[in-house]
């Protein structure tokens, strides 16, 4: 029987699948033990209208799996052996994976995405393939279990401990970007990787967001169930599990100190905007003019989706919706010169959770994103 990962539409065919249950993220998980043996993907019955994606249930080919140690991280590639020798160049979607998960969850995602590009006319021009990792104090590089645990869950250091972890995830996204194409150059004769995407599912969302604002090498991205707000999401989180320092003292308490502040308004998106300031609705045109200045050093000629679930309480649309509302209509009006695009997608009835409806539309953007950009993208002399 094939076991099905997720709710997703995504199955994955191996005789050496184990489950493993995450009730916290409503994840069900079918592992493979054995990073060395690559799997072969099938996709779901999931059906697509837009002519620019072919084929997204192509099976015909199963997708490579090769593993390099790049400073020091285990780092996963698939579809290196699919990238076709016609190609000028490739691309890497590195996938950024949830909270209490590891590098293999990403997989099925993975496959599907590279099963998909694989079937547009433009693969013969532009390759595919995508990369994941632990993040930190996860999987392989796990060293304190409880620090990955929530404050319902015992954790009091909850809100330094997950910041501190998807900061360094997102770092060490820039720095296998910066090695990757050394690495692969040794076994495999590639165009060198010079265009990179990422996408993320609840932390590795939250670390997405820090990816797609901090690193000019990534030109578009997917965020699933995550948040450009960590203040307003930990001040939520604080308020469900019972904290005693919710409320106007949070920011400055125990659960938030200032220390973790300072940092948080230099990596996280609404930090880097606007600190610990209410997102206007309205920024006169001073106030745009200084925040023009921001999105053209972290935003200009980048193209996002976002995913949220209306229903999600761990990581609620309502703590990201005015920062995300500031980025629409700074996209479609006073800011609509810079090449900066963002959907903007929630999904009524939906919890943290990542649906097969997700996963359809994130596919359908990476297409038309990599159709877009085709032309632009050339190797480097």
């Amino acid at each position: 029987m094939t076991p099905t990962l997720c709710c997703m539409d995504i199955f994955v065919a191996s005789s050496n699948l184990k489950p493993s249950r995450n009730h916290e993220l409503g994840f069900v998980l079918f592992v493979n033990r054995n990073l060395h043996q690559s799997l072969v993907y099938i996709p779901g019955n999931s059906s697509m209208t837009s002519s620019e994606v072919m084929n997204p249930e192509n099976t015909s080919n199963e997708i490579s799996t090769n593993i390099f140690h790049i400073a020091g991280i285990t780092t996963v590639i698939h579809g290196l052996n699919e990238v076709k020798k016609t190609c000028k160049s490739v691309s890497c979607l590195w996938l950024l994976h949830p909270r209490l998960q590891t590098k293999e969850t990403m997989e099925p995602l993975a496959k599907r995405f590279i099963s998909n590009w694989n079937s547009q006319p433009l693969s013969g021009i532009i390759g595919l393939i995508a990369a994941s990792f632990d993040q930190r104090n996860h999987g392989s590089r796990e060293v304190d279990p409880s620090a990955n645990l929530s404050w319902r869950k015992g954790n009091d250091k909850h809100s330094i401990d997950m910041f501190s972890i998807l900061h360094g995830t997102a770092i060490d996204a820039s720095l296998l970007m910066e090695h990757i194409s050394s690495y692969v150059s040794l076994g495999f004769k590639l165009p060198e990787i010079n265009h990179h995407l990422v996408i993320g599912i609840s932390l590795g969302g939250h670390s997405a967001w820090q990816v797609l604002l901090n690193e000019e090498k990534v030109s578009g991205g997917i965020v699933i169930i995550g948040c450009p707000d960590y203040l307003s999401l930990m001040s939520d989180r604080a308020q469900r599990s019972g904290r005693e320092s919710y409320g106007a003292g949070f920011l400055g308490s125990s659960d938030f100190p200032y220390s973790l502040f300072r940092v948080v308004q230099l990596r996280d998106p609404k930090g880097i905007f606007f600190g610990a300031h209410k997102v206007p609705t309205d920024p006169s045109e001073a106030d745009r003019n200084k925040y023009r200045i921001i999105l053209e050093k972290k935003l200009k000629n980048k193209h996002i989706l976002v995913c949220s679930g209306e229903d999600d309480k761990l990581v609620p649309y309502g703590c990201s919706e005015p920062f995300l509302k500031f980025l629409e209509s700074a996209s479609n009006g006073w800011y609509n010169d810079g090449n900066f695009h963002l959907q903007n997608k929630t999904y009524p009835g939906v919890g943290h959770t990542c649906t097969d409806e997700m996963e359809r539309d994130s596919v359908l953007f990476l297409t038309k994103h990599l159709n877009s950009v085709a032309g632009k993208i050339s190797p480097k002399v």
